[in-house]
């Protein structure tokens, strides 16, 4: 073992060399925390390069040494070692010091080292690029990842004003990530001119330099499918620092090949008989239609069918429960998914549409925010109206209908089965019971509604000896815990009615006083409380919906999310929730993407605490509590005309 003597100006030390299997890690070694961090790539470096830096070691018994510095390069060389591309005793460069310094050069040798500028890291990658160097060579010689020495390459690839501003403290490694988006110098400098300083959010940076781009997880993009457009030539800009963020560059040849594929959908469907069908590969748009739809008649679901709804229908629950904390991307909810499509399948193949009817109806077709198509069957035509009222009214088109046909035909609109992550059934049935106490209330205090609510019960059964779904006229009323609107008038009815020879006092009553009681007497049968699967639940949000609107009930006056109820939601319900935040929505569609990406990073309870926030007091309620829209005709007024004259104005302040 060769020694050499050198003279430094605070402690003589001695440099050897010393076979790595007589060293080991000294108990004062100042690094307690990530000893084996990225011990890979070091071990990668060292052998491409060799060991660059002396190990600080003492001396031991039998001719052994601690080392109190150089920890993480003895790791690397013993893996080197165990792998057989250097010897077990391999020789390693030490320097040897007292035993009462070991601590001292330890923490010394950790605490004054300097990290290496990221932009002087890109620019020496980029030199060993210039040089000949492959990303293979560069990746396998540091003991990288290649798409790390990627991201390296990218960052050098920048504008020389991004990477001086950098240096400067005016741009983070966050932004400068972002500005790698594009390769052209001339838009990033533009962006870089336009944005304040410092420039902190790689996601304000994205957003400019991808506006005009439609993002990857666009409803059309995911209708389209990246490989297809890929295929008609079209170019997608990918994230080298966002896994799986990319932005397709031509959004004109997306939309031709969206329209494309949707012509399909029409042919198929003017094909079973429809009159008409109308294209809308955005949300679904009901202009210059009836409130009035057409709906199916439904034969039992029975057999083998019907066991393989229930089991489609069971393990959508369960993966639903599964999937309540899952991330966004979790690939379990493409199996959702694809229950959903056999439910509907299964569900479709019972529907039968009366062929006269359905030539003077349509089909809207859009597509949802999973990149599905969606068809809204069934829809009238306010020119429509008259005619198809006239061919209901012929005898031979109610030929094989059931008495209780009508009430079949309202079960599920083709259209309304959700797709994607959905809430859980317990979460659905808290929510339903809330609208259900709301609808008592309301319907308590609405004697004419409930009067037709009763007439409609009633009916149903005798024509065909079948309950009407959700109202147990026959049965004792429903308890629950009423609002204290319904409890009064239930409290106020049973004083004045007493316990005994009722009869006698109501034949007294009058009219008007015996609906009203009516009124409170219907509403304690209602119970519309469902799990949000499966024809019953179909049934009683059909008819909650009904009530809903000719109650003109408002649930954003009885019930609002709070905290716990965002906590029992799936995390991409909270993400789609967010999204549709008044202040988010408003936002252009580059920066809503960059939102939801940073939305879908976090974490379920971090989700839940920000939508609680960004959501309180905005009127935002969940589907099921939503009253429909009627559909109607919206009379302006003056004062609503000069409303809408001043919000155009603003806007058009805003954009100069």
């Amino acid at each position: 073992m060769s020694t050499q003597i050198l003279d430094t100006r605070t402690k003589e030390l001695r440099a050897t060399f010393i076979p790595i299997n007589k060293l080991t890690i000294h108990e004062s070694n100042a690094r307690r925390t990530d000893k084996r961090a990225n011990i890979e790539a070091l071990a990668a470096s060292i052998e491409a390069h060799g060991l660059l830096q002396n190990l600080t070691v003492v001396a031991r018994e039998n001719d052994r040494y601690a080392v109190v510095a150089g920890g993480r390069r003895l790791a690397a060389l013993k893996m080197l070692a165990k792998a057989g591309r250097i010897a077990r005793d391999f020789a390693a460069p030490c320097s040897i010091i007292g035993e009462d310094a070991g601590g001292e050069a330890s923490l010394a040798e950790n605490l004054q080292r300097v990290a290496m500028n990221v932009m002087d890291e890109v620019d020496a990658f980029a030199a060993l690029m210039d040089g000949g160097a492959s990303v293979d060579d560069i990746a396998r010689r540091f003991g990288a990842t290649l798409r790390y020495v990627e991201q390296r390459l990218a960052l050098a690839r920048l504008s020389p004003k991004i990477k001086a501003a950098y240096r400067k403290g005016e741009v983070s490694l966050d932004a400068a990530r972002a500005f790698c988006i594009t390769d052209e110098h001339a838009r990033q400098e533009a962006v870089f001119r336009q944005m304040a300083k410092p420039i902190v959010q790689g996601a304000n940076v994205r957003a400019h330099l991808t506006q005009g781009r439609v993002p990857a997880r666009d409803r059309l993009a995911i209708l389209v499918g990246l490989e297809a457009y890929e295929a008609a030539g079209g170019r997608i800009v990918r994230d080298l620092f966002e896994e799986g963020v990319a932005f397709l560059h031509d959004a004109d040849l997306l939309r031709r090949l969206a329209s494309e594929k949707a012509e399909s959908w029409r042919d198929a469907l003017l094909a079973e008989g429809w009159g008409w069908v109308e294209i809308n590969l955005g949300h679904a748009r009901f202009e210059g239609t009836a409130s009035e739809r057409l709906h199916p008649t439904r034969r039992p679901v029975d057999g083998e069918e019907a066991a393989r709804l229930e089991e489609v229908i069971r393990d959508i629950a369960a993966l639903d429960d599964d999937l309540a904390d899952a991330e966004v991307d979790d690939p379990r909810f493409d199996e959702r998914d694809r229950l959903d499509a056999e439910r509907d399948a299964l569900l479709e193949s019972a529907a039968a549409w009366d062929a006269r009817l359905i030539k003077h109806a349509g089909v809207v077709v859009s597509v949802d925010h999973n990149g599905r198509p969606a068809f809204a069957k069934g829809v009238i035509k306010r020119g429509d109206v008259k005619i198809i009222a006239k061919l209901r009214n012929q005898p031979e088109e109610r030929s094989g209908a059931t008495p209780n046909s009508h009430a079949e035909a309202q079960t599920e609109d083709d259209d309304a089965a959700p797709s994607g992550p959905q809430m859980s059934r317990a979460v659905v049935e808290r929510l339903t019971g809330a609208r259900t106490r709301a609808l008592r209330s309301a319907l308590c205090q609405k004697p004419h509604t409930a009067l037709a609510l009763l007439v409609h019960a009633l009916s149903g059964r005798s024509g065909s000896s079948a309950r009407v779904h959700g109202v147990d006229i026959v049965n004792r009323p429903v308890a629950m815990d009423d609002t204290l609107a319904m409890r009064d008038r239930r409290a106020l009815l049973s004083n004045a009615l007493g316990e005994e020879d009722q009869l006698p006092a109501l034949l007294a009553t009058s009219t008007e006083a015996l609906v009203d009681a009516l009124a409170v007497l219907v509403a304690e049968t209602l119970d519309l409380t469902h799990g949000g699967v499966g024809p019953h639940a179909s049934r009683s949000q059909a008819l909650a919906d009904t009530l809903a609107i000719a109650l003109d009930l408002d649930m954003t006056q009885c019930w609002a999310p709070d905290l716990d109820f965002w906590m029992h939601l799936p995390k991409a319900m909270i993400v789609e929730a967010l999204n549709n935040a008044p202040r988010i929505a408003a936002l252009p569609a580059a920066e809503r993407a960059a939102m939801t990406t940073a939305f879908t990073k976090m974490k379920k309870s971090e989700l839940a605490v920000a939508a609680a926030q960004a959501l309180e007091g905005s009127g935002w309620l969940p589907g099921v509590l939503v009253t429909p829209d009627t559909g109607g005709e919206i009379t302006l007024t003056e004062a609503g005309r000069a409303a809408v004259e001043a919000i155009a104005a603003g806007a058009v302040i805003a954009a100069e």
